[in-house]
């Protein structure tokens, strides 16, 4: 179940209740509420008003809200906020018939998943993303993953959440790069599934990067029914991944992404698969809403061609093949099964931020 919703904890919506009641199978369901400090922190009152929409609606806690870290270091810091968020699970008795509210970005779902899906043998988990790109990417995961210093989600597990409801008001909590970030999952899921998506993000890209609130919602909108029916694939990903190691995680994944697209464009375009103008579309549109502004501070990352080139190993490890996706003209991948390296360093060299 995946829904768009409005004002998700507003006394008057009945969606996250009856949400809980289906999943539960309960009329006065348990449950046990994680949330990301930085969302907790930019919403004034959430606290208080999460507890009144539970009361109104009949909902027990299981414990106190758990409170967690955002950003992609509680995904490789020793599994100390995974075994804080496992630890709290098991001090609360929380039980199969309960279920896990995870409220944050992707990085919070990835370690409050983490957890609910080995207490017990699995909690039943509800995913409340709060950024653009959890919104549009990491809330859908049918894992959940933990990162080792030198290997990106070198730890995963099956974690598939019962539902996703996703509030765009929360994406105003963001800071200014993770909401332009996020949009570079709008241009892979475009790229990947719909050239008609890419042109409704462009007409709005100027706007998105202003942080304009109708225009997100939008974009986010269109993403999510496109979700519901197609998955962009793996298109990007293995050399997102590869950046975002390289940088020690500092590198946000969101302008991974944008850096990831552009790199598989670019050696789309030498393979014949994409024409000049297709590339720069996908360009015009990363940059006017803001997704590629990490790029000018990763050159030095972008310069290590073989380093990256290393993500394709990483790749064949966890696959099983190197094969990889890339685009195939706008709004289809083709799989790739042996990349041309040669090729893939021609393609790094190209790519002009």
């Amino acid at each position: 179940m995946v829904k768009t919703v409005d004002g998700i904890f507003d006394e008057d919506n009945e969606c996250l209740a009856q949400t809980l009641r289906e999943v539960t199978g309960a009329e006065t369901p348990r449950v046990m509420l994680f949330a990301d400090i930085n969302v907790v922190q930019q919403s004034a009152g959430l606290g208080s008003k999460i507890g009144k929409y539970l009361n109104a609606h009949g909902i027990g806690l299981c414990a106190k809200p758990v409170i967690l870290a955002g950003g992609e270091k509680i995904k490789c810091d020793g599994m100390v906020s995974f075994a804080r968020a496992a630890s709290s699970m098991l001090d609360a008795k929380i039980g199969c018939q309960d279920v896990v509210l995870a409220l944050g970005g992707g990085t919070l779902l990835d370690v409050v998943g983490y957890a609910s899906a080995q207490i017990r043998g699995g909690i039943k988990l509800v995913r409340l993303p709060t950024t653009v790109a959890a919104m549009i990417d990491a809330a859908w995961a049918e894992t959940a993953a933990l990162n080792s210093p030198n290997v990106k989600d070198a730890y995963k597990i099956p974690c598939r959440a019962e539902a996703v409801l996703a509030d765009p008001g929360f994406a105003r909590t963001v800071l200014d790069g993770v909401w332009r970030a996020g949009f570079s999952e709008a241009a892979r899921l475009a790229v990947a599934c719909s050239a008609e998506l890419m042109d409704f993000c462009l007409e709005r890209a100027d706007a998105v990067r202003e942080r304009d609130f109708d225009a997100m919602y939008e974009v986010v909108e269109k993403c999510v029914d496109l979700r519901c029916e197609r998955d962009p694939g793996g298109l990007a990903e293995w050399s997102a991944m590869r950046l975002e190691t390289m940088s020690n995680y500092k590198l946000p994944h969101g302008y991974a992404v944008a850096m990831g697209l552009m790199i598989d464009a670019a050696y789309s375009r030498l393979k014949g698969l994409l024409d000049e103008a297709e590339v720069a579309k996908i360009g015009e549109f990363l940059r006017r809403c803001g997704a590629q502004d990490g790029a000018a501070h990763s050159r030095h990352l972008l310069a290590q061609t073989d380093s990256i080139l290393c993500g394709l190993d990483a790749w064949q490890l966890a696959h099983g093949d190197e094969g990889i996706e890339i685009p195939d003209g706008i709004g289809k991948t083709v799989t790739e099964k042996n990349p041309d390296r040669n090729a893939m360093r021609n393609a790094l060299n190209m790519i002009k931020y």
